[in-house]
């Protein structure tokens, strides 16, 4: 089987699935499938990382938040993108940053995309999260906006128009004005539950 390795140095703007390592062997079930690329293993786990994974807590970061929860999606990179209030915008974290984000011992889930899904919606994501320059959550905005912006409407453009697919299942077009919770992840049938590992 022929394989595309990865290049050497990865920009932020350019990254393709003709560049990812395929491995092997792979599960081919309806919840992985051979298009994300296998990373690190999250903390505590023997669980890969991998692009596109939803990391959900119910920890609402900033304090200043009205939803409940948080939640960033894994990159190419293997860090963690995400809209928040301490940054007052979008922000690329590693793994360890963005466990410091959370109190020692507090639980982070993990979501993965159906199908090998994922990898668009992370490029997406890397290549808008620095238009996002302002946080707050306006639940009478189109879900088209993108600053200002909150953690989870922007995880819901980054699927709408990355991967092409509405995971709150009721929005037809993004020119229609919406709100998107945290939690709307734990319950989409797009998504499945994967794994935990607690913030240190």
């Amino acid at each position: 089987m022929q394989r595309k390795m990865l290049q050497s140095v990865m920009t932020h703007d350019s990254f393709s699935e003709d560049d990812m390592i395929i491995p092997d062997i792979l599960p081919t079930d309806s919840l992985i499938g051979p298009y994300a690329e296998i990373g690190p293993t999250y903390p505590g786990t023997n669980v890969s990382m991998r692009i596109g994974d939803i990391l959900y807590s119910t920890k609402t970061l900033g304090g200043s938040s009205k939803i409940v929860g948080h939640v960033g999606i894994v990159n190419s990179n293997f860090n963690v993108i995400h809209v928040t209030p301490g940054e007052n915008g979008g922000v690329i974290d590693n793994l360890t940053a963005y466990m410091a984000r959370y109190g020692k011992g507090e639980t982070i889930k993990v979501y993965r995309p159906r199908d090998g899904r994922g990898v668009n919606a992370a490029k997406w994501v890397t290549n808008n999260y620095s238009r996002v320059n302002e946080y707050f959550i306006n639940p009478f905005s189109k879900l088209s906006t993108t600053s200002p912006n909150y953690c989870s409407k922007f995880i819901w453009q980054a699927f709408y128009y990355g991967e092409g697919f509405d995971f709150v299942g009721t929005h037809s077009s993004a020119d229609v004005i919406g709100f998107v919770i945290p939690a709307e992840v734990t319950i989409s049938s797009n998504f499945v539950y994967i794994t935990s590992f607690t913030a240190r």
